[in-house]
């Protein structure tokens, strides 16, 4: 006796395709930016005025795609928030707020809404600003603030 598959042949090569192509559109870790440096040197800056102006730093996702200012005391970047999620939160803004808080590990996140994300983040590094604020927002239906006040 001949054990019979419970799928048919198209049904059995439909699922080998949809594997084929999903396969590719997982990213690892590995292809992904680095966002914990980027916003750990924006944090770490004595004076934010010292960050490279001609290439803002900016979490992942959003180089090329915004523009950022800076003064001594603080660092605002603006930019479209249309980079996909990694498959684990699909809102930019909450992931965003995930990154920032995996980031750092003296991190007190005190808000935390649909359109606003505040870290106080405390640092015990000698010479660095004991602490700073960053703030994650919403700027209209389609882009991000990421604002860091010392």
């Amino acid at each position: 006796m001949q054990a019979r598959s419970v799928f048919s042949l198209p049904a059995r090569a439909l699922v080998c395709a949809l594997f084929a192509f999903a396969a590719p559109m997982h990213a690892s870790a590995e292809d992904l930016p680095d966002v914990c440096s980027a916003l750990k040197e924006i944090v770490a800056a004595k004076s934010f005025t010292t960050l490279d102006q001609a290439r803002p730093l900016m979490p992942a996702g959003a180089p090329g795609q915004g523009t950022c200012h800076a003064s001594s005391h603080a660092y605002d970047c603006r930019w479209k928030a249309h980079w996909g999620a990694d498959g684990v939160v699909a809102d930019p803004l909450q992931e965003l707020g995930a990154d920032i808080a995996a980031c750092f590990p003296n991190v007190v996140h005190d808000v935390n809404t649909a359109t606003r994300q505040h870290f106080v983040i405390r640092s015990d590094v000698k010479d660095a600003p004991r602490r700073v604020a960053v703030t994650a927002s919403t700027d209209g239906p389609s882009a991000l603030r990421l604002r860091v006040v010392r």
